[in-house]
């Protein structure tokens, strides 16, 4: 196996030493360099040149990726990505001065898993929703929990066991919030803003001659949260139309919302709901 084979192995990011064991490999991984096959990071360290940012500072700072910085690793769905990588340490190390430092956030953790010695460098994914319920904001941190329980990854009982430290009261509110029956960011956001605004929401609801409805809100309004990708193309387009056909005959009013309805701001979601539910009481 050569260096940068070896390297690929590893995550694509290793030291000097795990790489080299003769004189040949240290010519390898010379010529590699001069050649820009491999990127000589200085101290020690070396990496692919398509090295993910995440694992190369985790393999440096010998912790593990964490928080909404893993959402790629375990395909995970997010708002937006990061501006710094999330790092988990263990609690008991002493801190360290590194010119890292202002490239990650670092979360001191009681609870935490080595990293294994092949692959990406990636908390356990209990943990990585642990701290994100902790750390972030509450609709960014239900996005990403939704999108696991979505696909089966976790059961909210295996992250709730795990809860602990600062602000785990406020995470397991959050956490009862989560559902992994909405199937996408956008889905999430306007049933948060929804039910903020306190709306009774039912999430993925099947609906005979229909199929399954994004949300359907207080039993009388459907919303439906169109990402691009999945209502782009002419099929799509007329299977929306029937559907909202099927929809009015059984009494309900479909409300449409694209990703930037919603993403630019969810309350246009709460203020059409309002709008429909109003009139329909008014018209009593």
């Amino acid at each position: 196996m050569d260096v940068v084979e070896r390297l690929a192995e590893l995550g694509g990011v290793a030291r000097r030493s795990e790489l080299v064991g003769s004189a040949a490999d240290r010519r390898a991984l010379a010529e590699a360099v001069a050649l820009e096959a491999l990127r000589d990071l200085g101290g020690g360290w070396v990496a692919a040149v398509d090295a993910d940012a995440a694992v190369v500072a985790a393999r440096r700072f010998n912790g593990t990726i964490t928080c909404v910085s893993a959402a790629p690793f375990y395909t995970l769905q997010q708002l937006r990505a990061p501006e710094r990588v999330h790092m988990a340490v263990p609690r008991v190390r002493g801190a360290r001065p590194t010119p890292l430092r202002r490239e990650v956030v670092v979360h001191r953790e009681s609870r935490w898993t080595r990293p294994p010695g092949l692959g990406p460098p990636v908390a356990p994914l209990a943990e990585v929703l642990a701290r994100v319920l902790r750390c972030r904001a509450e609709e960014e941190a239900v996005t990403m929990v939704d999108s696991a329980l979505q696909l089966g990854q976790i059961t909210v009982d295996e992250i709730d066991r795990i809860l602990e430290g600062p602000g785990s009261l406020r995470a397991q509110t959050a956490l009862q919030r989560c559902d992994g029956r909405s199937r996408s960011a956008i889905e999430t956001l306007a049933r948060l803003a929804l039910r903020a605004a306190g709306y009774s929401v039912e999430a993925g609801v099947p609906i005979a001659g229909v199929g399954e409805v994004d949300l359907v809100v207080a039993g009388k309004v459907v919303v439906e949260c169109d990402g691009f990708s999945y209502h782009s193309g002419r099929h799509e387009y007329r299977e929306d139309r029937r559907r909202d056909r099927a929809l009015a005959a059984l009494g309900y009013v479909t409300l449409r919302f694209t990703w930037e309805d919603i993403m630019n701001n969810p309350g246009v979601v709460v203020a059409a709901v309002r709008a429909v539910l109003e009139r329909k009481q008014s018209a009593r």
